[in-house]
């Protein structure tokens, strides 16, 4: 089966002979983010952001955050979960563009996508994210975001492969005692929205 079919949220098909489905997130996900959450991030980011950085994430205040999130019923962000055989195995959360007010209304941003180490390179996160910028359309959202560590090529192919390109912005985020500069990378959701010109306005281009 093609992995797109069933990256329909609550749909469920057999993905290598497993049970498989994309859905929304809920409190009893929060261990299971958190691991998902530690795993990816240890694994993708050794050598890009501080090493103390990493050595003192906590799978349980991991868990503690995610759980506060999620009961909070923070809506403006979106999580959907990809679940393999009853287990969280990724997930993504996207929402409305945190920043440049003058896009606000217009612009949908993809906050996390991650996955379990030993499934990336699947085609899975290409789903998600997929179905991500589907539901930011479906908000009426001309176009999407995300921002990438600079150094993260792995990643920034990933975004580029589903025709995410850069736009222009740039900054310094803070892990720990060090900032590490970041990119922003852009996709329009709209074929007839004028995307240039709306860049262009908003002066990030």
């Amino acid at each position: 089966m093609d992995v797109a079919t069933f990256f329909r949220p609550g749909t469920r098909a057999t993905l290598w002979g497993v049970d498989a489905r994309v859905r929304a997130a809920h409190g009893g996900d929060a261990d299971a983010l958190a691991r998902v959450h530690l795993e990816s991030w240890r694994w993708a980011y050794t050598g890009l952001l501080p090493e103390s950085y990493l050595a003192r994430l906590r799978e349980d205040e991991l868990a503690a955050r995610w759980w506060r999130r999620l009961a909070a019923g923070e809506m403006e962000e979106s999580i959907r979960v990809l679940e393999l055989d009853g287990r969280v195995r990724g997930f993504v959360t996207f929402g409305p563009l945190r920043e440049e007010p003058s896009w606000l209304g217009y612009a949908g941003e993809i906050y996390m996508l991650y996955l379990a180490p030993d499934l990336v390179g699947r085609g899975l996160g290409n789903e998600l994210l997929a179905s991500a910028l589907s539901e930011l359309a479906r908000h009426r959202c001309h176009w999407s975001v995300v921002w990438v560590l600079s150094k993260n090529e792995r990643a920034r192919r990933f975004y580029e492969r589903a025709g995410m390109k850069l736009d222009g912005a740039r900054r310094w985020d803070p892990f720990g005692e060090r900032a590490v500069p970041v990119v922003r990378y852009a996709k329009a959701l709209n074929p007839v929205f004028d995307f240039e010109a709306m860049r262009t306005r908003s002066s990030i281009g």
